[in-house]
């Protein structure tokens, strides 16, 4: 028979909140570190490759990992002041975003595709209904009751975050200027000249150079031409989709902040409120990027934020562990 006692037990000293802190301010120290000596060009065309591994794959992955045991530790005991089912359906959010971010980075590295509309996508899809899930649970459980002044506030920063979205994701226009009396001059003697015949193209080299083109597609597996193919036309309503999840998850922390404020959880619940802030600051800035900046390469230092709020996920984890743990000393001394 399983026992919740013993296993939180098992877990303190291990994973308390002073070695989460710690561990989590040494990982953002380094990483910013990486990401502002190799990450600040906003094209990413000069970065290297071994650069655009690591921050895709451990630096990104190994803190989402951690914070989802974190999160899932506190689901398996009943004691927790925001409810198992809060941390349950977090630490199932952050395990949907590691396989989702997986497929996504190697969609770009492994296989050169384009990573919107990858096989990740699913997964990010999970993980946005799964942490709204948690929000409203912890909501409705808390029974936060907002005075007017408070939703006024929530409601600036929903009009914000919904003018920030719009202004996103609004159509690149193409920038035209008149031509100058030189160029129309250059133009018009250029039109004067005869162009050469061009010469017969070689039948061998036309095969070498389709061959050439084909084959980063044709080397890839099946089953990711597969999913690239079916995904790739919902690519733009997926990163739609993501933007306005990220208004209102922004709104649901507010609402969140205020209504634990002052009261026994509002330090964890005010980390993961910044959790949910640094990740809508690294999806505005991937969505700006995506739709802005052609031929966008991840890595730049902002897509930091993702992994910030990862660990402030865990952090707040932690901290509601520990006060359950402290509580349980001081009984137990009682």
């Amino acid at each position: 028979m399983f026992n919740h006692s013993s296993s939180l037990s098992r877990w303190d000293g291990i994973l308390d909140k002073k070695n989460v802190i710690r561990f989590s301010l040494i990982w953002i120290v380094l990483s910013l570190v990486i990401f502002l000596s190799f990450g600040t060009s906003m094209q990413g065309t000069g970065r290297p490759d071994w650069y655009r591994a690591v921050t895709a794959y451990p630096i990104q992955n190994i803190p989402v990992i951690f914070a989802s045991i974190l999160c899932l530790r506190n689901g398996l005991s009943r004691r927790m002041p925001s409810g198992s089912k809060v941390w349950i359906l977090i630490g199932t959010a952050l395990l949907c975003y590691f396989i989702g971010n997986m497929f996504f980075s190697s969609w770009e590295l492994v296989w050169q595709l384009s990573s919107t509309g990858s096989l990740g996508d699913p997964f990010f899809v999970l993980f946005y209904i799964f942490l709204a899930a948690a929000m409203i649970v912890a909501i409705t459980s808390q029974r936060s009751n907002l005075n007017i002044y408070q939703w006024f506030l929530v409601g600036i920063v929903g009009v914000y975050a919904t003018s920030l979205a719009t202004l996103i994701q609004a159509p690149v226009a193409a920038i035209t200027t008149a031509p100058t009396p030189a160029e129309l001059q250059i133009s018009s003697e250029s039109n004067l000249v005869t162009p050469p015949l061009l010469a017969p193209r070689n039948d061998s080299v036309t095969h070498i150079e389709k061959a050439e083109s084909e084959s980063p597609a044709t080397s890839n597996p099946d089953w990711v031409t597969a999913a690239d193919n079916l995904l790739k036309p919902h690519g733009k309503a997926l990163n739609m989709f993501y933007v306005w999840c990220d208004v209102g998850l922004s709104c649901l922390a507010i609402v969140m902040l205020l209504g634990c404020w002052g009261g026994k959880l509002s330090k964890s619940w005010r980390v993961n409120a910044q959790a949910v802030i640094c990740i809508y600051v690294a999806d505005m800035w991937y969505a700006y990027a995506g739709n802005q900046i052609p031929n966008y390469q991840s890595g730049f230092f902002l897509e930091a934020f993702w992994l910030i709020g990862s660990l402030q996920f865990g952090i707040a984890a932690a901290m509601e562990f520990d006060m359950v743990m402290s509580r349980r000393r001081q009984a137990s001394f009682d």
